[in-house]
């Protein structure tokens, strides 16, 4: 199984690199379209009633938290705009060869719409869990969470509202760059 895996993420690799040499293609500011109805099954939970999370504005103005996707750290963007749960291939291929993502996480594929109003299929992983670090040994976490996987490499990760939409109540302190977030 582990075979096939590697197999079908390598497979998207080496597309993700043919299809990033025709027309110069740059790295998408996109927002994921998904088709089909919301993901419910995103289960949220928080350490205590209260978790702040830090978080720092990428050049786009969006948020970067830092997170561990099925126990393996990584950055992503907070990203109101997209509907999905976003990863590239890259990030597949990590998950996969340390073992933390397998064949049975693989939920199908969806046909997404990028910012440029182009139209393209995209694999769909469930990630096991999301873990976002708060303050003062805080945290929360996300089970569950279905992804797009980007055959564009340099895509950004981003957390989008399949998963915003489950969060409890939130509000963004710019002041010292937190995400205050508050158990109902």
């Amino acid at each position: 199984m582990k075979r096939i895996l590697t197999f079908a993420v390598s497979a998207l690799v080496v597309s993700a690199a043919i299809s990033s040499c025709v027309g110069g293609q740059q790295p998408s500011k996109r927002v994921a379209i998904w088709d089909d109805a919301e993901d419910s099954t995103a289960q949220v939970s928080l350490s205590a009633n209260r978790v702040i999370v830090p978080f720092q504005r990428t050049d786009g103005n969006l948020a970067q938290v830092q997170v561990s996707m099925n126990g393996v750290p990584f950055n992503m963007w907070w990203d109101t705009g997209a509907s999905m749960t976003c990863i590239s291939a890259l990030e597949l291929e990590k998950l996969a060869k340390e073992g933390k993502i397998e064949l049975d996480d693989y939920q199908g594929s969806a046909v997404t719409r990028i910012a440029d109003g182009s139209r393209t299929e995209s694999l769909v992983f469930n990630i096991k869990e999301i873990y976002i670090q708060g303050r003062d040994n805080q945290y929360l976490t996300v089970h569950n969470v279905s992804a797009l996987v980007s055959q564009n490499t340099a895509a950004p990760l981003l957390i989008g509202q399949n998963v915003i939409q489950q969060l409890p109540r939130h509000v963004f302190n710019e002041a010292d760059g937190v995400i205050e977030f508050e158990r109902q």
